[in-house]
C-alpha cells in the first residue's frame, strides 16, 4: 500500500470521515490552488487534510470534471484507471508515482507528487537554444521511462511535450498515462486531442488498432524531431488532418531543418518515423542507440536553436 494511502487509512481509523467531497476536501486530502483544468479533469495542489504541520501543498490531486455528462464521466473514470494502473505498476525515476487513488466509487481521484519545474512544451516555447548534450539527456530519460512501461506490459501512447515534466535539476517525469494501453489491447484514439495526435503513430488512426511498442518508437521520434527542428514533422488543425498528413505525406528532411543534428541521431530518427511499424527499430534498439549517442556527446555544448 502506498505511504499516503496508509496515511488515509490511519486517519479513517482515528475517526476522520473518509468520504467527504466538497469544494476544499476530497477524501482525506485538502485542496489548495487549482493548477489546471480541461475536458476530463481538474488538477489541484493538495496535502493530507489532518496533517497541519506540513509547510505546503506537496501533492497533486486529479479529479473528474464535475460538468461531464454520464458518458463522459465513464470515459474519464476509465482513463483515470489506466493512469493509476500504469503509474502504480511502473517503478522508475522517469515516471510519475501513484500515491493514492479512489477508482471504485465517488469521489474518483488519484494523487501524485507535486513536481517543481515546468512542462517540456513550455520550456521549448520559452527557450532560445538548447545544448546538444542536455537535449540528449532529456530524450534518453524519456526513452527510459517509456521502456519501463513496456517492461510492465504498458504502451504509453500519450507522449507529447506537455506530458514531460522538467524538474529544476533537469530530471524528467512522464505524466499523462491515462492514454496507456496493455500491449496488444485494442486502443481508443482521443479524436478531440489535436496536440496528442501530432505525436501519434500513423497506425493508431486506423480502425481496430492494437497497442504496440512500435507506436511509442514513432512518438519518441516525433518529439526528438521537434526538439531538433523546432516543430513536429506534421501539422494540422484537426485530428483528421494530422492523421491524413501522417499517413500520406513525408516530413521535411531533418538535416534540412537542423544541419547541426549528429548524423547517427539523424539516421535513428529517420528510422523511428518510418510509416510502416514493422520497419521501425525495436524500442530496446532505440534506447541503446540513444545512450551511445549521448555518451559520444557528453561534452558537446553545441547550441541547438529552438
Amino acid at each position: 500500500m502506498p505511504l499516503d494511502s496508509l496515511l488515509c487509512t490511519i486517519m479513517t481509523l482515528l475517526g476522520t470521515d473518509n468520504s467527504t467531497f466538497d469544494d476544499n476536501i476530497v477524501s482525506c486530502w485538502k485542496l489548495g490552488n487549482q493548477v489546471t483544468g480541461g475536458r476530463w479533469y481538474e488538477l489541484h495542489r493538495a496535502r493530507p487534510r489532518t496533517v497541519t504541520e506540513l509547510s505546503g501543498y506537496d501533492y497533486l490531486i486529479k479529479t473528474i470534471n464535475p460538468h461531464l455528462d454520464a458518458a463522459g464521466k465513464q470515459r474519464a473514470i476509465d482513463r483515470l484507471g489506466r493512469e493509476a494502473f500504469a503509474t502504480e505498476a511502473i517503478n522508475h525515476n522517469a515516471v510519475i508515482r501513484l500515491l493514492d487513488a479512489e477508482l471504485d466509487k465517488a469521489p474518483f481521484f488519484l494523487v501524485q507528487p507535486w513536481i517543481q519545474g515546468r512542462t517540456l512544451d513550455r520550456f521549448l516555447s520559452s527557450a532560445q537554444q538548447f545544448p546538444l548534450n542536455r537535449l540528449m539527456w532529456v530524450i534518453r530519460q524519456i526513452a527510459e521511462g517509456i521502456s519501463a512501461g513496456h517492461q510492465c506490459g504498458r504502451v504509453y501512447l500519450g507522449l507529447d511535450p506537455s506530458h514531460v515534466l522538467l524538474g529544476r535539476t533537469g530530471r524528467i517525469k512522464l505524466v499523462g498515462w491515462s492514454q496507456s494501453h496493455g500491449i496488444g489491447e485494442q486502443a481508443w484514439l482521443p479524436h478531440d486531442q489535436v496536440q496528442l495526435a501530432r505525436y501519434t503513430a500513423p497506425e493508431c488512426f486506423r480502425e481496430n488498432y492494437r497497442a504496440t511498442k512500435a507506436s511509442d518508437v514513432y512518438s519518441l521520434g516525433v518529439l526528438t524531431y521537434q526538439m531538433l527542428a523546432g516543430r513536429p514533422p506534421f501539422g494540422g488543425a484537426t485530428v483528421a488532418q494530422v492523421g491524413k498528413s501522417a499517413l500520406q505525406e513525408l516530413p521535411v528532411d531533418l538535416m534540412i531543418r537542423q544541419p547541426l543534428c549528429p548524423a547517427p541521431l539523424y539516421r535513428l530518427v529517420r528510422k523511428m518515423l518510418c510509416r510502416n511499424p514493422l520497419k521501425r527499430p525495436a524500442f530496446s534498439e532505440v534506447l541503446e542507440s540513444l545512450i551511445t549517442i549521448e555518451i559520444e556527446h557528453l561534452s558537446d555544448m553545441t547550441l541547438i536553436p529552438l
